[in-house]
């Protein structure tokens, strides 16, 4: 046993605002009935807030390469694609407290699968996480 290496409670600790701060997030955005103005705030307020820390991070420079340049091309066509989806849907119902079955947004979709609570819950963390993950990298 001496010669494993102990381990540091430095980084846990460094993560439990973080997680906190998610659950709580996703247990309101859970909570809160899907298409109403809670939600969307609770949508806007950590897209807003963690897009202006990822903007002000200094990030490393990367290594131009053939590989990277295709990537971000492909995954610009297909966000850019997306988004324009999503706001076109969007715009485009009657109401905007109210899914369209006419003009799916991709949240209009994925309702049916995130009635339950528990299942809203999961996806609110997932949401966050992924959204944690791509501005951290």
């Amino acid at each position: 046993m001496t010669g494993e290496p102990a381990l540091s409670a430095q980084p846990f600790r460094r993560w439990v605002p973080l997680l906190v701060v998610g659950a709580v997030l996703a247990a309101g955005g859970a909570a809160t009935r899907p298409f109403s103005w809670s939600a969307t705030v609770l949508v806007v307020v950590p897209v807003v807030v963690v897009s202006v820390l990822a903007l002000r991070a200094r990030p490393e420079r990367i290594p131009r390469t053939a590989r990277l340049r295709r990537g971000v091309a492909v995954w610009s066509t297909l966000l850019v694609a997306a988004s324009v989806w999503e706001v076109y849907a969007f715009a485009r119902q009657s109401d905007w407290t109210r899914p369209s079955e006419l003009h799916p947004t991709l949240s209009t979709l994925l309702d049916p699968a995130l009635e339950q609570w528990p299942l809203r819950f999961a996806g609110w963390l997932v949401w966050l996480g992924a959204g944690w993950w791509l501005v951290s990298r």
